[in-house]
């Protein structure tokens, strides 16, 4: 993992900073998004957890593990407690110290005994920064990012903004996740459109003066809109993890 997390990684270690222990996730995620999107989500909120010897830095990654030009950290300041358990799989829930808390899904065999055996020693400890919660940096030139606001304020670098993404996903099929760069996912999805769009044009021909066949086609026209607005809850996900614009 470290070998296609290393080159972007590099950069942003501080003096004297080192990496101690990588491990794939998956990032948290709602209930809403479990339930629209299944167990896709698993390939869609992947991400990778570097623990160094002064925070955990937040990585997401594609389905390759390659990272996403993005990256945020907790430093152990920030971390009130952290709970890592499991069985053939596992999870890690940290609790910051802003009183907000949040789970990774670990479904590496045996990770999270690795990270009982050295998180005790680094959790909590150091200085707390003024965000005393998880943050997102800019991925030029590693200053934090300011919540909704889709520029660095340091080198200006630009992000997507939530109401580009929300064009696309609204007004694109798959249009949310070829702006991700989950192309599959956008193919399989404009499949999925398309037949929903054959479907609900045959229906209401079927339907045509018909008034009791009316229920087939609405209930088509409504399962295309959740569909719809299973992309633009991707899409708000994908914004909140400040992708530059360029990608």
């Amino acid at each position: 993992m470290l070998a296609k997390l290393g080159p972007f990684l590099k950069k942003f270690l501080e003096p004297e900073e080192r990496i101690l222990y990588a491990l794939p996730a998956v990032a948290p995620m709602t209930a809403l998004e479990q339930f629209l999107k299944g167990w896709h989500v698993y390939y869609l909120k992947a991400c990778a957890l570097v623990f160094t010897t002064k925070r955990m830095l937040y990585v997401p990654t594609d389905t390759g593990g390659k990272p996403r030009q993005s990256l945020a950290q907790a430093r152990y300041g920030d971390i009130a407690s952290f709970t890592a358990k499991g069985m053939l799989s596992g999870y890690l829930e940290l609790a910051y110290k802003s009183g907000r808390k949040e789970k990774f899904t670990i479904q590496s065999f045996g990770e999270w005994k690795k990270l009982n055996a050295f998180l005790p020693k680094l959790v909590p400890g150091g200085e707390p920064t003024d965000r005393r919660d998880r943050h997102f940096l800019c991925p030029r030139c590693a200053k934090p990012l300011t919540r909704g606001v889709y520029m660095c304020p340091s080198c200006r670098l630009r992000f997507r903004t939530m109401a580009q993404a929300a064009r696309l996903a609204l007004l694109v099929p798959g249009g949310a996740y070829f702006l991700t760069g989950h192309v599959w996912f956008g193919v399989l999805n404009v499949m999925a459109e398309l037949f929903l769009v054959i479907f609900i044009l045959s229906t209401l021909v079927a339907a045509h003066g018909k008034a009791e066949l009316m229920a087939a086609p609405i209930f088509l026209v409504v399962l295309l809109a959740v569909h719809r607005l299973s992309g633009l809850e991707h899409a708000r996900g994908f914004v909140a993890q400040y992708i530059p614009a360029k990608n």
